[in-house]
C-alpha cells in the first residue's frame, strides 16, 4: 500500500478560525489559498489530507490509548481500566468511576480531535461546493471533487454522530467558520442526528460514493463508502427512536450481499491484523506506518504509528507480577488496561460456555495457566501436573493483579504470536508486521463491523411487519457465536444480552445504555450503583506464590476505590475547560450546565 504523509496542525482554534489562516494545511508553503481546490490533484489531497488526520487523531493515541476507546468503554458496566493499583492510570480510571470533570486530558483530547478532522471535510465540501458562509459557488468541479465531496459528507455527519452521543449538544459545523465567528451549541442531540441521516441519505443519493465491491473488497473498507453512509444513518435514526428510518438503511447493508459474518473460528480475528478488512468490516481505516515522520517529542526518533502505539502495552497483562511471558505477547511490557468486569465475565461464561466468541474475548484461570505457553516454562509440552507445580507461570506478586478476578481479557491483545488455543494450529500473521517493535499496535482501527449492524437491525424489527427479518438477523448473530443459545422469537431482551457479548470492548455499551435508559427500557442507576460494579474491585492472587501451596490457584480479594454513584449528569460528558474559555458563546448542558 503506498504510504502517505500529509502535515496536520493541531491546535484548540482549529474550530474557529478562518479557512485562509489554515489553508496551508495540504500544501504547507507551497500553494497559495487563491491557486488552491481547483484541480482533481487538490481534491485528492485534500481527501488525502482527511484520512490522515482522522488515523492521527480519532483512530490514534493520546498518551497510552485511545481517547474515544478509553471515554466510551471504561464508562461501560462490564469493563475496568485496570492498571498496577487504584492510583494508577488515574486518567482513564476516573472514566470507570464517575470522577472526571471538565478539565480531563483525554475528555479535552477527544473532543478536539473529532473537531480537527470534521475541519478537514469542511475543507473539501465548503470549498468544491457552495455550503460556504457567502455561499460562493466552486471554481472547480468534476467526477474527482464530487467523489470527494461524498466522502467528506459521510465523515463529518459519523464524526458529528459521536460527539452528539457523547456531548448531548455541541456545535453543529456544517461549513468553514470565518475568523469573526465562533460555533455555538446545537438546538438538540435531535436536531444533529436528523442532520446526520440527511447527510448520509445526501452522500448516498449522489452516486458519487464508493461502494464496496463484493465481500472481499478491502480497499473501499478502509474509506467512507455507501455500507458506512447507510450504517450510520441507521444507527443514528435508533438514537432519534425511528426504527423505521433505522430499519431502511441497515435493512438496505444486509440486502447489499457485501458484507458477510465470518466464521466462528474465525471471530478473533475481527480483533487482529488477521481479520483486516474481511467480509464483516464496514470501515476499517488503515493502518499506516511512515517513516519520514519521527516521533522527535518523545526523543526516540522512531516512526509515528498511525494506529494505536502503546496500547499493545496497555491491553497486555501486568508483566511486573507475572512469572513470565505468556507467549502470545512475548517481549511486549505489559501494564494491565481493560480488565473484563468480573460479574459480567462469570454471565459470559455461564452464557457462552467454550464458545469460540467466549476464547476470543477472555480466558478463564485455567486456560490462562496451563493452555498456552509461557516463556520461561520449561514444561510447555508436559503434563498438567507439571504445569500446575510449574514456577515460572502465574501470578509471583504479593500485591496481585489490581481490577482483575479469574479471567484474563485479551480481546485488544497485540498477538506477537497467534495463540494455539484460538487458531487451531493453523498459520496466521501476527500482530507486528512491518518489524516496528512490540510497543506498536499494527491492527486496524475498528470502527463499525457487520455483526453490529444486524443487531440495531433486529432490535428496529421489535414489534414491525420486519421482526422475522430481524430475528433472521439476530439468529445470524447468535449461530456465528458459538454460544448454543439461538432466538425462537424477536424480543428486546434477547438482542441486549446478544449485543453485550458480541460487541463487548467495541465503544457501544454505554451509548445503549444510555439510549435504553432515556427510553425507559433499563434504569442505569440500577445498573451501576445496586450493587456498585465498580466500588468492589477484585485482585486476583496466586496462592501458589502467596501461600506457598503446592499447585497453582487463583483467587480474589475486593478493593475499595473511590467511586461517584452514577447519576443523570453522566449520560453525557461536560465540554472541555480549555473550549469553553476560548468560547464564551459554547455552554454546558444538562446535569453539567
Amino acid at each position: 500500500m503506498k504510504k502517505l504523509f500529509i502535515p496536520v496542525f493541531l491546535g484548540l482554534l482549529l474550530v474557529t478560525v478562518s479557512c485562509e489562516g489554515l489553508l496551508d494545511i495540504p500544501q504547507k508553503g507551497v500553494v497559495s489559498y487563491d491557486d488552491f481546490y481547483g484541480t482533481d490533484e487538490d481534491a485528492e489531497a485534500a481527501l488525502a489530507s482527511m484520512y490522515a488526520n482522522y488515523l492521527l487523531n480519532v483512530g490514534g493515541t493520546e498518551g497510552i490509548d485511545n481517547p474515544e476507546q478509553v471515554i466510551l468503554n471504561y464508562s461501560a458496566d462490564d469493563i475496568l481500566s485496570a492498571g498496577g493499583d487504584k492510583s494508577d492510570h488515574d486518567g482513564f480510571r476516573i472514566f470507570d468511576e464517575f470522577r472526571y470533570t471538565n478539565d480531563s486530558g483525554t475528555l479535552k483530547n477527544c473532543y478536539q480531535r473529532y473537531y480537527l478532522t470534521i475541519y478537514q471535510a469542511n475543507l473539501i465540501i465548503s470549498n468544491f461546493t457552495d455550503e460556504n458562509r457567502d455561499q460562493t459557488p466552486p471554481k472547480y468541479e468534476s467526477a474527482v471533487t464530487k467523489q470527494a465531496v461524498a466522502e467528506a459528507r459521510v465523515m463529518r455527519a459519523y464524526l458529528h454522530m459521536m460527539t452528539a452521543l457523547m456531548w448531548n449538544r455541541p456545535p453543529l459545523m456544517d461549513r468553514l467558520y470565518e475568523a469573526d465567528e465562533l460555533p455555538t451549541n446545537a438546538e438538540s442531540q435531535e436536531q444533529i442526528l436528523e442532520w446526520v441521516v440527511s447527510e448520509c441519505e445526501k452522500a448516498i443519493a449522489s452516486g458519487s460514493l464508493p461502494d464496496r465491491n463484493g465481500k472481499t473488497d478491502k480497499d473501499n473498507t478502509a474509506r467512507m463508502n455507501v455500507g458506512f453512509a447507510r450504517f450510520i444513518a441507521g444507527k443514528a435514526a435508533m438514537f432519534l427512536g425511528k426504527p423505521d428510518v433505522a430499519r431502511k438503511y441497515l435493512g438496505d447493508l444486509i440486502s447489499s450481499g457485501d458484507y458477510a459474518l465470518i466464521p466462528g473460528d474465525e471471530y478473533w480475528t475481527n480483533f487482529h491484523v488477521a481479520g483486516d478488512g474481511n467480509s464483516e468490516k464496514i470501515f476499517e481505516p488503515n493502518f499506516i506506518e511512515d517513516p519520514a515522520f519521527t516521533n522527535n517529542a518523545w526523543g526516540s526518533g522512531q516512526p509515528i504509528f498511525r494506529g494505536r502505539w502503546m496500547v499493545a502495552n496497555v491491553f497486555q497483562w501486568r508483566s511486573g507480577a507475572l512469572a513470565s511471558h505468556p507467549s502470545p505477547s512475548t517481549g511486549i511490557d505489559g501494564w494491565n488496561g481493560g480488565a473484563i468486569q468480573q460479574d459480567f465475565a462469570k454471565k459470559f461464561l455461564e452464557h457462552d460456555g467454550d464458545s469460540p466468541r467466549r476464547r476470543a474475548c477472555f480466558l478463564t484461570a485455567d486456560e490462562w495457566l496451563y493452555d498456552m505457553d509461557w516463556d520461561g516454562s520449561a514444561v510447555n509440552d508436559g503434563s498438567l501436573a507439571d504445569k500446575k507445580k510449574d514456577p515460572n507461570r502465574g501470578i509471583t506478586s504479593a500485591n496481585g493483579v489490581f481490577s482483575h478476578g479469574p479471567y484474563f481479557e485479551w480481546k485488544h491483545m497485540v498477538f506477537i504470536n497467534p495463540p494455539k488455543i484460538l487458531t487451531g494450529g493453523k498459520s496466521y500473521p501476527s500482530d507486528n508486521v512491518s518489524g516496528l517493535g512490540p510497543g506498536s499496535n499494527q491492527k486496524n482501527f475498528n470502527v463499525a463491523r457487520y455483526a453490529e449492524a444486524l443487531l440495531l437491525y433486529a432490535e428496529a424489527c421489535i414489534g414491525s411487519s420486519d421482526e422475522a427479518k430481524g430475528l433472521a438477523a439476530l439468529q445470524e448473530v447468535q449461530t456465528r457465536s458459538g454460544s448454543g443459545k439461538i432466538s425462537s422469537k424477536l424480543t428486546f431482551e434477547d438482542v441486549v444480552e446478544e449485543k453485550q457479548y458480541e460487541m463487548w470492548f467495541e465503544n457501544c455499551r454505554f451509548l445503549d445504555l444510555v439510549r435504553w435508559d432515556n427510553a425507559g427500557k433499563i434504569d442505569m442507576k440500577k445498573v451501576y450503583n445496586s450493587p456498585s460494579i465498580h466500588k468492589d474491585v477484585p485482585v486476583v492472587y496466586d496462592a501458589f506464590f502467596t501461600k506457598g501451596e503446592a499447585e497453582h490457584r487463583l483467587y480474589t480479594e475486593p478493593t475499595v476505590v473511590d467511586y461517584n454513584d452514577f447519576s443523570d449528569k453522566y449520560k453525557y460528558l461536560p465540554f472541555p475547560l480549555d473550549f469553553l474559555t476560548a468560547n464564551p458563546q459554547l455552554e454546558n448542558v444538562l446535569g453539567w450546565k
